[in-house]
């Protein structure tokens, strides 16, 4: 996501190679994913899809009926110069994972390959162990 002259600006910062700025949003920049969530939800407003920060999920009651889905999202990404890395889609799967879930033709379930790794998660003995048990348990 490209960055307008102003806000680039704002991310300069100088070396013993000299000063440089951002052209595009970097992710380390904490607002930058509630930024790209925002951008994204702009794009695909309107369409019939699931979407959390670059993932984008889209069902139909019909291969039909997600086929035409599907055209309206590749229309919209095409007007908008969003562009998709063809290795990570899925198509027409029954289906697939999102978000620690799986998406089904029967509906939402967990994912088995995350409950899983909680199930098989070591009893925490510290502070720090309790905090990723409990991030596992959020995600």
């Amino acid at each position: 996501m490209e960055l307008d002259e102003e806000s680039s600006l704002l991310t300069t910062f100088s070396t013993t190679f000299g000063r440089y700025c951002w052209k595009r949003y970097p992710f380390e920049v904490k607002s930058a994913q509630d930024e790209f969530q925002r951008k994204m939800e702009e794009v695909f407003e309107g369409l019939d899809i699931g979407l959390i920060i670059d993932d984008i999920a889209g069902t139909g009651a019909n291969t039909e009926d997600h086929d035409a889905k599907l055209r309206l999202v590749l229309q919209r990404a095409r007007e908008k110069g969003v562009r998709f890395n063809r290795d990570k889609c899925i198509f027409n799967a029954v289906s697939i994972p999102f978000f620690g879930h799986l998406l089904t033709t029967e509906g939402i379930k967990a994912d088995p390959e995350k409950t899983k790794a909680i199930v098989n998660m070591p009893a925490p003995e510290s502070h720090e162990q309790l905090q990723v048990l409990l991030g596992m348990y959020n995600y």
